[in-house]
């Protein structure tokens, strides 16, 4: 990994891919059935990983999973009601120290005795910026901007599943 790559605040892949499958669920429900192998096939991802995101996701109140052969998920509120910090927390932590993987510094030296306190309440703040922003932006306001999209998006494995372009006036 290069210096560039890995510079920065870093997310794991799981924030995105919830907000995939979660976007895809809006999308596509209530009308049709979604699974993790619909899912999967929208976001590359393994669809273990995938039921796996949606157990959390579940267990968080942002979805309703039904097992079974004629399983599926659908969201548990409107996509309204759900904000990306909501989904975040759901399958990330908030923790400053885990985010940016904090250190205490070393005993020995004024520098690294004090560093982890100057440093700290920066971090935190930039965390709350985060949730701030992240707050702002429901799965509705996804939904909006990718509707526009929607055209373009019918060459892929989904196009059948993807409800009809609403024509913008």
């Amino acid at each position: 990994m290069s210096k560039e790559e890995g510079s920065g605040m870093r997310v794991s892949k799981r924030f995105p891919l919830a907000v995939h499958a979660l976007l895809f669920v809006a999308v596509l429900s209530p009308g049709k059935r979604v699974t993790s192998t619909l899912v999967a096939e929208s976001t590359g991802a393994n669809a273990v990983t995938v039921r796996n995101l949606f157990l959390e996701l579940s267990d968080s109140g942002l979805l309703i999973a039904t097992a079974g052969k004629n399983g599926g998920v659908q969201l548990a509120r409107n996509p309204e009601d759900i904000t990306l910090w909501e989904i975040y927390q759901a399958v990330e932590t908030p923790n400053v120290d885990e985010i940016f993987k904090m250190y205490e510094g070393s005993d020995t030296c004024p520098v690294g005795k004090n560093f982890y306190q100057i440093l700290h309440p920066h971090m935190a703040s930039a965390v709350d910026a985060m949730k701030t922003s992240l707050e702002q932006v429901t799965l509705e306001t996804l939904k909006e901007e990718l509707q526009p999209l929607l055209k373009d998006l019918r060459a892929g494995k989904c196009d059948a599943d993807l409800p009809e372009v609403k024509k913008q006036e």
